[in-house]
């Protein structure tokens, strides 16, 4: 269930709300806007120019990921001026994963420290869909990793997962932004804004402390000598090497959910995270589609891994109040951790891809037919499992089940 869109250059996204209440912070410059943009580094105006001249097409069925870069404005860090880390481009399609164990790091881009983000497009509207897995509608995928291949303790750099619907329709990034709150984000998400300056000189206090972390000129063309990003600022249970399950080392339930760069991107076709393919045939589209739970600890069998969220998780940052969105255009990932893990560098989300979970009835049959149901219903309320992932069986397993089941109805 999507909605196709055109695919036009977009600029730069709005900003957040400041820290302070009211106005705008301010803006991190972005050294790479607009997939149609003019930077040298971008081949795609013309490739679009080739493919006019010649008669071709210039559309293509929907995307199952994010489809174009709307801007990438990195912060300082160890990877930014690194041609293997610093290409935005590898967040559009579908991501490399290389398991549990081991980061490929060959489709990752990186964010950079505290503030450092990328603004991510698809060509149609990720919808909420009543029939997807979980409840869940969007996957972003990183190079994080388990630590000692131990699911409760994890080798990530925690980045904040904001959403925006194109509500005017005008293929703009120009309507609210709303973040995706998670587990540990405050009610009111707004009042965890901070702000960081920068500058490219070691004589002053302002980080970055090795001054080589800060944007080259010889990368980023006309980078000012300081600037300042700003992002919501997870708590210090993310500021470290090791992010360890607050819910304890032998817990079933996972307490840190919600935000990017938390949980591994499998490799392609591992069907049950013992980092083997099991389906050698099976294709991005079908397999980075399909979510794992991000509340119970380990990996949902048949599931690609990386940090999925629903769409109802979104809140308006400044009120708290959900958003209510049907669904959502634009995505924007921030590292939200402001932290140097000593001779490791700074923490900075690396990005590797974002997707559009697929609709699949099967997970809400509960009769054995592939299909959902009243009688899948009828059969809930005689076992009564838990849909929702949230490691309780309550009502809300059972309308989540009836959202399914009435998709069609007015």
């Amino acid at each position: 269930m999507r909605s196709q869109r055109g695919d036009q250059s977009l600029p730069s996204p709005s900003p957040r709300p400041s820290p302070s209440g009211g106005g705008s912070p301010p803006s991190s410059p972005s050294p790479w806007e607009g997939a149609g943009g003019t930077d040298s580094r971008c081949p795609r105006l013309l490739l679009i120019s080739a493919l006019a001249l010649l008669g071709l097409p210039l559309s293509s069925p929907a995307s199952d990921f994010a489809a174009r870069v709307i801007a990438y404005a990195p912060a300082p860090g160890q990877f930014i001026n690194n041609p293997s880390f610093n290409n935005p481009a590898r967040a559009i399609g579908p991501p490399t994963g290389g398991g549990t164990a081991t980061p490929d790091n060959t489709s990752v881009v990186s964010l950079g420290g505290f503030g450092g983000s990328i603004t991510l497009a698809f060509d149609h509207t990720v919808l909420d869909d009543p029939c997807n897995p979980f409840g869940l509608d969007a996957i972003v995928f990183s190079n994080a990793i388990w630590a000692s291949n131990d699911p409760n303790r994890r080798f990530a750099e925690g980045a904040i997962i904001e959403i925006s619907l194109d509500t005017n329709a005008n293929d703009l990034a120009d309507d609210p932004w709303f973040v995706v709150r998670g587990s540990h984000l405050p009610p009111l998400p707004a009042s965890s804004l901070q702000t960081q300056p920068w500058d490219d000189s070691g004589a002053t206090p302002t980080p970055p402390s090795n001054v080589g972390w800060y944007p080259s000129p010889l990368v980023y063309p006309g980078f000012p000598a300081s600037y300042t990003t700003t992002s919501f600022r997870l708590p210090a249970l993310y500021e470290t090497a090791t992010l360890v399950n607050p819910n304890g080392p032998t817990a079933t339930i996972e307490g840190a959910w919600g935000y990017a760069e938390l949980s591994p991107t499998l490799v392609l076709g591992d069907l049950d995270g013992d980092n083997l393919i099991d389906d050698p045939l099976i294709t991005p589209e079908d397999y980075y589609t399909a979510p794992d739970n991000p509340r119970a600890v380990g990996l949902t069998p048949a599931s690609a891994g990386g940090d999925a969220f629903d769409i109802a998780w979104a809140v308006d940052p400044i009120t708290g109040e959900p958003a209510s969105l049907p669904g959502f255009d634009f995505i924007r990932i921030t590292t939200g951790v402001n932290f140097v893990a000593g001779a490791l560098g700074e923490l900075s989300a690396e990005i590797d891809g974002v997707a559009d979970i697929r609709p699949r009835e099967a997970f809400f049959d509960r009769t054995g037919d592939a299909r959902a149901g009243v009688e899948d219903v009828y059969h809930w309320e005689g076992v009564r499992d838990d849909i929702d992932g949230d490691g309780a069986v309550t009502d809300a397993d059972r309308a989540m089940l009836l959202r399914c089941v009435r998709r069609d109805e007015p």
